[in-house]
């Protein structure tokens, strides 16, 4: 269970990466000057429907990585014979865990956003790379065979060197 709630994880934290590429020009203004935003907006002439549809779309980006990832972990589950009430709990309580801000991404961000900091940052590459890579991340919790096994409660095979 610990295994696929990390995988969570990832998943949730990719998808509010990805969340941030739904409207790019929105979130560099947002961004870049967080203290006057809604004169930058006046300035720019956005209009309060594409802000209030950008908003809805990061604030779902989190709870839809949830839900990827709890898709994913159940369809594992029913494959492996598992019992599927584990996916079920992983998924409420990673979602209940990011809902109330406790699932330690202040203090593990900068570890995970590293690899973006070859671009610029806030821009599509950055984001894009950061999504990308905790995805992946994600997706070898899932199904990478080392996790399989020690849920399963398997020890991981080791191969002793063969004597000359």
């Amino acid at each position: 269970m610990l295994i696929h709630l990390a995988a969570c994880w990832f998943f949730i934290y990719a998808f509010m990466m990805f969340g941030y590429l739904h409207d790019h020009k929105f979130l560099v203004s947002l961004l870049n000057q967080p203290k006057d935003w809604i004169n930058n907006f006046r300035s720019r002439h956005f209009d309060p429907g594409e802000l209030t549809i950008d908003i809805i779309w990061l604030s779902l980006s989190k709870p839809i990585g949830a839900l990827a990832c709890f898709l994913i972990s159940l369809a594992i589950s029913i494959k492996k014979r598992w019992y599927w009430i584990n996916s079920l709990i992983v998924f409420l309580v990673a979602f209940l865990l990011q809902r109330f801000h406790l699932f330690g991404w202040y203090y593990l961000s900068g570890i995970f956003l590293a690899p973006g900091s070859l671009f610029k940052e806030y821009t599509i590459g950055y984001f894009l790379v950061n999504g990308l890579i905790m995805l992946a991340l994600g997706m070898l919790f899932l199904f990478l065979g080392v996790s399989v096994k020690f849920i399963e409660g398997k020890p991981p095979s080791v191969t002793a060197p063969e004597s000359c």
